[in-house]
């Protein structure tokens, strides 16, 4: 891959908004309880009571189900939940079934991420809430949040979550969502993306750039000026230890001890990268608005372009045990991320989930 040129800086995107899924929704207040649900007996509705006030908590059947995968986790307990436009599902991994569904005061997800002690904390853009997956029962509410436009999550090595909206950032504890630090005044004012590095430090992606915190100090130690002025809305840390970033336009190497930018990927020049993903191979797949490909990371050449999608616009990556989970705005795909070399030329994906009109 050529060498980047620090004199020569790339022409700011001429987007406007957050390429964050989160920031396409608009944002709307809503009830405070949510319920689990199984979806071969759902009911119609059911009355809660949350500070003194009466509210009607809706169940919905799973033809409402919706299938713009907005975020995806695999829990502890090997439980593959789906974030959507319209709540929280748990699906078969084999059959693609609906199993079960939570029902939140927010319908629509934004950032998931399981705690040490196995509660969800659920990103909506109207608020953050702490979930017991097994009842679906709200645990704590985070309240003193820099907005309630929730826009990414993240856990530190000590355990406490990291919260990134469209105004700054917030560090809470795992236990009570209290608030141990606030950075409401962050370049690029807009967390889109937060990944955590093989050091522990977080690497945080914004409207103008991308930055690192030391989790300890919750202070930036450095900012990557190649990538001062794009929009970073997608990140990962190969095997290696070394970070990639996507832009609107491109995707860039950095090295994490120097803080510079190394390479670029020329074959993607010019496309919108939402997603990106690394497992032990050291390959790095590529989520776009327009499909998924799989890249060489050591000469920047593109192996494959994957086919059979659910929809072209891919939302989020996953991998886990050398699976790749595909989330995009028409279903969820996966595919085996550790391919034959006689694969990869014509790479397929299977869906897994999607809801025909």
């Amino acid at each position: 891959m050529p060498q980047l040129n620090a004199s020569k800086a790339i022409a700011k995107t001429a987007l406007a908004i957050t390429a964050n899924i989160a920031s396409l929704f608009v944002v709307s207040y809503g009830l405070n309880n949510a319920e689990a649900i199984n979806i071969n007996n759902p009911t119609p509705q059911q009355e809660t009571t949350t500070g003194g006030s009466k509210a009607l908590v809706t169940v919905r059947p799973s033809s409402n189900f919706d299938s713009r995968i907005s975020a995806t986790l695999l829990d502890s307990r090997d439980r593959l939940w789906l974030g959507t436009w319209q709540g929280l599902i748990q699906i078969d991994q084999l059959t693609g079934k609906a199993i079960s569904s939570i029902s939140l005061p927010n319908s629509t997800v934004t950032a998931l991420l399981e705690d040490n002690r196995g509660f969800f904390w659920v990103g909506t853009t109207s608020g953050l809430y702490q979930i017991s997956p097994s009842s679906g029962k709200i645990e704590n509410i985070a309240i003193q949040l820099s907005s309630s436009r929730i826009l990414s999550l993240a856990m530190d090595r000590a355990g406490f979550i990291w919260v990134g909206t469209d105004q700054g950032i917030t560090r809470i504890s795992p236990y009570n969502a209290e608030t141990y630090a606030r950075l409401p005044n962050i370049p690029g004012t807009a967390a889109n993306v937060m990944q955590i590095d093989n050091a522990g430090n977080i690497w945080v992606g914004t409207l103008n750039g991308l930055f690192k915190i030391n989790p300890g100090t919750a202070k930036i130690t450095a900012r990557i000026p190649f990538v001062s002025g794009q929009i970073v809305q997608a990140l990962t840390v190969d095997p290696s230890g070394t970070v990639w970033a996507g832009t609107p336009r491109n995707v860039i190497e950095i090295n994490p001890k120097t803080n510079k930018a190394i390479a670029r990927i020329n074959t993607v020049t010019g496309r919108d990268i939402v997603a990106l993903a690394s497992d032990k191979s050291g390959e790095l797949w590529i989520g776009m608005r327009d499909g998924l490909v799989l890249a060489n990371t050591y000469n920047g050449e593109i192996t494959s372009f994957i086919s059979n999608l659910p929809h072209s616009s891919v939302v989020n990556l996953l991998i886990s045990e050398h699976q790749l989970w595909i989330g995009t705005m028409g279903g969820l795909g996966k595919i085996n991320a550790k391919l034959k070399k006689s694969e990869i030329p014509n790479a397929t994906a299977t869906v897994i989930y999607t809801i025909q009109k």
